[in-house]
Order: structure tokens, then sequence, then C-alpha cells
């Protein structure tokens, strides 16, 4: 009898290894180790530049949830999703926006969006999630792609990114360049509604369970943690401002003649606070460049440079 409980015991095992097994070959069968969810309405100006960024630095797929754009965004995206790259979802609102009931708009409409991406269409598709906005742009600091740095945390739910800021119009008038990367003034984060906030990080969505709202935030199973990533191993560059020019601001931002990468953290964040710009002279995302003019057909040269 002891001998016949020991064999089931054993079978029993090695029935668990084998599904465990299988769970781990679907696991690494996803089509996608990394993909974006974008919620887009009338970005064709920044949309390619943006995607073939992105796909420079290993984001394998796009979910694009658009918002009934009016403008080219349907005609420069067809090349992409007839290679598989984008899946584009029309999207448009379920109420009408409204800055009074902001909150009821972004979670009938703009969080919901993203639920669906979380929760159907990244699920079984796509080992690494991370919901950016077409002014964001990912920036591995430690390697040259983002698989460099999130094989590194295989064995966590997410990782958080700190973001920094740049004034995409520098003048009262948009400056001109070919590339919006090519910014370099650092500035403040801009003044932002909670109900818009989106905490930045890149998920596991399959360890995803709900949402916490405003700001939009994921929890995971198990209540596991994000791990928080520094500024030198990875980050977000946000380039605010890439329409209006800087009138958008309350009120002229002063120049600060100081080379930031003599500054602390919190002594950058202190000069950025207090109200004044200064040139990045890091330039990590530079280095993409020269390939990203390539890819987009440009000549080699920058056409602008800062006053």
């Amino acid at each position: 009898m002891r001998s016949f409980l020991c064999l089931a015991k054993l079978s029993l095992l090695g029935v668990w290894v084998f599904i465990s097994h299988i769970g781990d070959l679907q696991a690494d069968e996803r089509k996608y180790n990394l993909s974006v969810c974008a919620f887009i309405k009338n970005e064709s100006h920044y949309l390619r530049e943006w995607i073939e960024y992105h796909r420079l630095v290993g984001v394998d797929h796009f979910y694009l949830y658009d918002n009934a754009s009016q403008d080219k965004s349907s005609i420069l995206l067809a090349p992409y999703i007839k290679q598989g790259v984008v899946t584009r979802i029309y999207w448009p609102d379920r109420i009408k926006q409204d800055e009074e009931q902001l909150e009821h708009w972004m979670l009938s409409t703009k969080l919901h969006a993203y639920e669906h991406a979380a929760k159907y269409r990244a699920l079984n598709e796509t080992r690494w999630l991370v919901i950016l906005d077409v002014d964001e742009y990912l920036v591995p600091v430690e390697g040259n792609r983002m698989d460099e740095v999130l094989q590194k945390y295989d064995n966590d739910v997410a990782v958080t990114l700190k973001c920094d800021f740049f004034d995409a119009s520098v003048i009262d008038v948009l400056p001109r360049r070919e590339l919006l990367i090519e910014t370099v003034e650092l500035t403040g984060p801009p003044a932002q509604n909670i109900q818009r906030a989106v905490d930045k990080m890149i998920f596991k969505p399959e360890q995803y369970t709900i949402f916490t709202w405003p700001p939009y935030r994921c929890h995971f199973k198990d209540d596991a943690l994000p791990v928080p990533l520094t500024r030198q191993q990875m980050r977000i560059n946000k380039y605010v401002n890439r329409f209006n020019g800087s009138w958008h601001f309350s009120k002229r931002k002063e120049r600060l003649h100081v080379d930031n990468r003599l500054l602390t953290e919190y002594q950058s964040e202190e000069v950025l606070r207090n109200g004044f710009v200064m040139e990045d002279k890091e330039r990590t995302i530079l280095r993409f460049e020269p390939q990203l003019r390539k890819s987009m057909g440009l000549s080699s040269g920058r056409r602008w440079e800062l006053e």
C-alpha cells in the first residue's frame, strides 16, 4: 500500500511538472516580448518617428487605440498594420469629453481602452506591456535595447520608470527640426490634471489583476510590487508642448547655463521645479539618431541648432 501511495505521488508530481513546463512554454511562445499600448488622436505629425524609434530600441508591437482621428493617421499606419507591427483599434468616445466631467470620460473611454489592452488584446500575445503617450519615448540606458534591461527582471511583475521632461518649443515658435528627439531643453513637469495621470511602468499582463485610479496604477497577483528603476537603467523622455510653442506655459522660462551632468538628480529637479530650463548635456537618446534617420530616409545631419 505504501509503495502504491509513493507511486501515486510521483505520478502526480510528474503531471504537475509537465503542466508547469507547458505553462512555461506557452509564456515563452508569446508572439511579442515587449508591446506598447497608446491612446491616439490626430498624431500623424509625430507618429512615424515614435513608431520607428521604438522599433529600434526593441518594441515588437503597438496596440493603438484611435479616438476617431481626423488626420492622416490611417494612411500612415497602413503599412505597419500590413506588416503586423501595429494593431489599430477604433475607439470613439463613449460619452462626450467634457472638462467639468472629465473623470466620466476617462473611465468610460480612455481607461477602458487600457483595460481592454491589458486584459484582452495583450494578455496572451506579449510578455511585457507599457502604456505610453505619443510624446513619450522609452530610453534604455544600460543597453541599446529594452530587452537588455528587462531580462534582469524576468521574475518580477513590473518595473516603474522615471520621466525627464523636455520643452519641445524652446522659443515662441516651434523650432525647425526633422526629429522630435533632437529636443534637448530640459524643463520641469508641466501642470497635470490628476484625472489624466498614468503611472509609468512596464508590466506583465498575465500578472495584472486590477487598477486603481486616479492616477491609473496597475496592481498584481499576490500583491506583488513593481521594481523601481533608476534613470541610469532606463527612463522616459516626455516631449511636452509639441504643438503650442512656449506661450502655452504661464511664463517664459529662463535658460540656466549649467552642465546638468555635474548636478545630482535632486539638484536638477530643484532647478527645473523653480522655473528654469537647461540644456541636456547627457543626450542619451541621441545615440539612436543616426539609425532613426536612416530608417526614416532622412539626411544624416541636423537642420537646426539651439539659439
